[in-house]
């Protein structure tokens, strides 16, 4: 008996393990109740002075269970006494101090009244409260609080929406139940032979994890997303082209939520209701104009396919994050599913938290990895294929090309990938000739001629308006800029690791648990095998990932570095972000197992415990952005 109980902890010790990491991972992320801040409006430049006679506001409350209370306030001394009294009628369910201890005179801020220490206290959900804040100290016009846009008392309030226990107990239960289903399915189930094949694995794991990222991430939290969704929309609607101010006109409620930065559930709650308005309203999108409208073909589609069902606002939202996601991740396992070597490796980046996140949302940096990995992989497929490409697969070339140059432009080095592909697989050497130079004037032409179009809203973007003194700069001092380059990677280097596999989430202001950082690195060291022989096809691939990362330090100098005291005293490069180095990890790591390509058993793969790691990773990294927003 004993000996068969360790035969099957040996056999699946790695899913024990996982199970250990769930439950021990969901004890620390869960550790109080989980509490929901909302804000009432945007804060403004409103204010009201608080006096001896009191400012009264009515409040409501969308929960019970009331924890805190916080408001935006001036004091210009410390000796004021000012009071926060609410009233139930005439009851008083809480009076409380400002505390002053950490406000300095004169400072505008927001202080925070916790009710009844951390118990808080009962209210009546939807009931009407009386807020009371009034000056004791007898001084006139001493501190001021900050109202709304809509000149009424701004305040957030903090509360129970679900009980800690309940939503630990919860997530360690699905998790538990989604990693024995999956073990399930590739061990047992009549299914085991279908997804022994590593791209069916993906498929399956990464559709999965669309929807969880698609609907946990916050409503427009993903970086720029708000603005990426109009941009979409506009697109759908005809806006190819955005005027150089960077307004669009799209309907008035298309982003109802006030702070998208910082949106939560509560917005999603409270915005449900919201139907597509007929009525329009201009929106700056000016970072989003530098977009070729290509780059958001998948979004349109899908808002326009969502639209067509309902038009209820975040149903088109959530649902057009969902559809891009799944097919994004279509083309991703096609691309794994014939690349000859790296499969691998190739889903391992694919199902990083950071991309996976960026698939499932309406940014246009999902769509241009999926690309970008598209076309590596048809060049190393027709590297290994032993027949000649065919029309078919030259028309997908062209278009894979054409894409790659419309999406972000600092991308468009990757498009020379195709140079690696012999002459003879096209016919003849003149026809491989004739065809990648074809590629070679599209790629070109279509990069070059959207910057032209693009260099008409630098002027309106951060930074961009000395663009043309930076790259005089450059030109004239290249070893000064290698030295800005340089000093720019040291010091961001370990911080662009960590955002490139696994995040700050949402709008790179979700911290994410530094060990699953780690987690991540173990995976991709053990399962992604470093075993190369350096030759001339590696060589170029390496120069092209090398060009590549200079382009993006270069744009983000030109476009987004602002010279305040002049081009000449810049130091450092701002604005550069770890995920835009994604479509190039995978494709540096592959080419460390090329010379595995005239190998035919390279191609087989039947390990799924890289699969089944990464799932519960992602699962771990959906309970850490629930529990960030517990408070």
């Amino acid at each position: 008996m004993l000996k068969t109980v360790i035969n099957i902890l040996r056999k699946y010790s790695l899913f024990f393990l996982l199970v250990i990491g769930i439950i021990s991972f969901n004890l620390y992320t869960f550790k109080g109740d989980y509490r929901v801040s909302e804000n009432v409006g945007g804060i403004s430049n409103y204010t009201k002075v608080i006096n001896d006679k009191g400012i009264e506001e009515n409040i409501r409350f969308d929960s019970s269970d009331l924890y805190s209370l916080g408001i935006w306030l001036k004091m210009n001394t410390l000796e004021d006494d000012i009071k926060v009294k609410l009233l139930d009628g005439s009851k008083t369910i809480y009076s409380g101090n400002i505390p002053n201890n950490d406000i300095k005179a004169g400072e505008a801020k927001e202080v925070t009244l916790k009710l009844n220490g951390e118990k808080g206290i009962k209210v009546q959900k939807n009931k009407s409260y009386t807020l009371v804040i009034k000056d004791n100290s007898k001084r006139r016009y001493s501190s001021v609080v900050y109202l709304n846009s809509q000149k009424k008392l701004w305040y957030k309030t903090t509360y129970k929406l679900l009980d800690s226990k309940t939503i630990k107990s919860a997530a360690i239960l699905i998790e538990i139940i989604i990693l024995s289903f999956w073990v399930y399915l590739i061990r047992f189930s009549h299914y085991r032979k279908r997804l022994s094949k590593f791209e069916n694995q993906f498929l399956l794991v990464s559709v999965f994890l669309i929807v969880g990222y698609a609907l946990f991430i916050p409503v427009y939290r993903a970086p720029d997303e708000a603005q990426h969704f109009a941009r979409a929309y506009g697109v759908l609607h005809g806006i190819f082209l955005v005027d150089s101010s960077g307004n669009i006109n799209i309907p008035n409620n298309l982003i109802p939520v006030v702070d998208v930065v910082n949106s939560n559930y509560i917005d999603t709650i409270k915005n449900l209701h919201v139907a597509l308005s007929s009525q329009l309203s201009s929106t700056n999108i000016i970072n989003m104009a530098l977009y070729t409208p290509q780059s958001y073909v998948l979004q349109s589609l899908s808002i326009g396919i969502i639209s067509i069902v309902t038009k209820n606002v975040l149903l088109i939202f959530y649902g057009s994050r969902i559809l891009v996601g799944i097919l994004c991740t279509l083309i991703i396992y096609y691309s794994i599913k014939y690349i000859p070597v790296g499969k691998e490796v190739l889903a391992i980046c694919s199902l990083l938290p950071m991309n996976v996140a960026e698939r499932a949302s309406l940014s246009a940096d999902g769509f241009t990895y999926t690309v970008v990995i598209a076309l590596f992989s048809f060049v190393i497929y027709s590297l290994r294929n032993e027949n000649n490409i065919t029309n078919k697969m030259k028309v997908m070339m062209y278009i894979l090309v054409f894409f790659l140059a419309s999406c972000k432009v600092i991308y468009f080095i990757l498009g020379f990938l195709v140079l690696l592909i012999p002459n003879k697989k096209f016919g003849s050497k003149l026809k491989g000739v004739c065809h990648k130079l074809i590629s070679v004037i599209i790629l070109m032409g279509v990069s070059v001629g959207w910057l032209k179009i693009a260099s008409r809203y630098l002027v309106n973007t951060n930074g961009g308006a000395s663009s043309s003194e930076k790259v005089m700069f450059m030109l004239k001092h290249p070893f000064n800029y290698i030295e800005i380059m340089n000093n720019t990677l040291w010091k961001n280097i370990f911080a662009h690791i960590e955002q490139m596999i696994v995040g700050p989430l949402g709008a790179l202001n979700i911290e994410i648990n530094s060990g699953i950082l780690i987690l991540l690195i173990v995976v991709l060291v053990r399962f992604c095998v470093f075993d190369f022989k350096l030759n001339l096809r590696v060589l170029f691939i390496w120069m092209l990932c090398l060009a590549n990362v200079l382009l993006i330090y270069t744009s983000l100098y030109v476009q987004w570095t602002p010279a305040l005291n002049g081009v000449s005293q810049i130091t450092e490069i701002i604005g550069i972000q770890g995920r835009y180095f994604l479509p190039i990890l995978p494709i540096m790591m592959v080419s460390f197992q090329l010379n595995k390509i005239n190998n035919k058993d390279v191609s087989i793969v039947n390990d799924w415990r890289s699969i089944v790691s990464l799932l519960v990773i992602n699962m771990l990294v959906l309970s850490n952005v629930i529990g960030f927003f517990a408070i």
